[in-house]
């Protein structure tokens, strides 16, 4: 069940864009209630500015409808993936209730988990967005932002059919090597693949391990997995569109 929560938070989207992307975040606040009536404000005095995503999913797995889908909503700021910079015009954004960072940082639990599946399968009966098209907002901000955060289950979601994720075989078909020898290739692969060119190169490691290689998260060299990891993702967008060439 999906609550209708208007917010007036909103415009239409710019420069012939539509929805491609799904982002996801978490809502960084102590309750849900407090983010609700945070996306439901019209005069913020935090400095923050007005916002809202199109749906959050609270702490129970109900799910809150801010904005139609077809509207611009305010939920990704000053972010860029590929050539996009105007990611609200380009993304559905969904907040799932975590406190995040700044105070507890919870586990995600199973039923806000079973509801996002449920609304992504949804939206998608409507926009067509692919799973490589389904990031965090620490991915299209990086440096800038951390959420869904290092402990969301991506793996969990690609399991059950939604996001790209990589896969490392035991009898591993990705020889790390040319990353490894020469890390500025690891960086232009992470360019090729979506991530801002304009970020240090330690952000974009630190953001690609939260989202793709959790177990590296923290580490501060460059290791095999991660290279591995990033690999294996430029290979599956090749196989899905062989007209464009993503390995290096």
């Amino acid at each position: 069940m999906i609550l209708d929560t208007p917010s007036s938070n909103w415009n239409d989207r710019q420069n012939g864009l539509s929805a491609e992307y799904i982002i996801i975040h978490y809502t960084g606040t102590k309750t849900a209630d407090e983010a609700k009536k945070r996306f439901l404000d019209t005069d913020p005095q935090d400095g923050v500015g007005r916002i809202s995503p199109h749906y959050m999913i609270g702490a129970d797995g109900e799910i809150y409808k801010f904005v139609e889908e077809d509207k611009r909503a305010w939920h990704a700021g000053v972010s860029k993936w590929k050539d996009i910079q105007d990611m609200n015009s380009a993304s559905i954004g969904i907040e799932i209730w975590n406190s995040g960072h700044e105070y507890d940082f919870e586990e995600f639990s199973a039923v806000q988990i079973e509801a996002l599946l449920e609304l992504i399968v949804d939206i998608r009966t409507r926009w067509n967005i692919p799973d490589k098209n389904i990031l965090g907002h620490s991915d299209i901000a990086p440096g800038r932002k951390k959420d869904p955060g290092e402990k969301f289950p991506w793996r969990k979601l690609e399991i059950n059919g939604v996001g790209l994720m990589p896969q490392i075989a035991c009898d591993d078909t990705y020889p790390p090597r040319e990353f490894l020898d020469n890390p500025e290739r690891f960086y232009e692969g992470l360019v090729k693949f979506g991530y801002s060119n304009e970020v240090p190169h330690d952000v974009l490691l630190q953001e690609f391990r939260r989202h793709y290689v959790p177990k590296s998260f923290g580490l501060t060299d460059l290791d095999e997995e991660t290279c591995m990891a990033l690999l294996s993702l430029l290979d599956q967008l090749e196989k899905d569109n062989p007209q464009v060439a993503y390995s290096l």
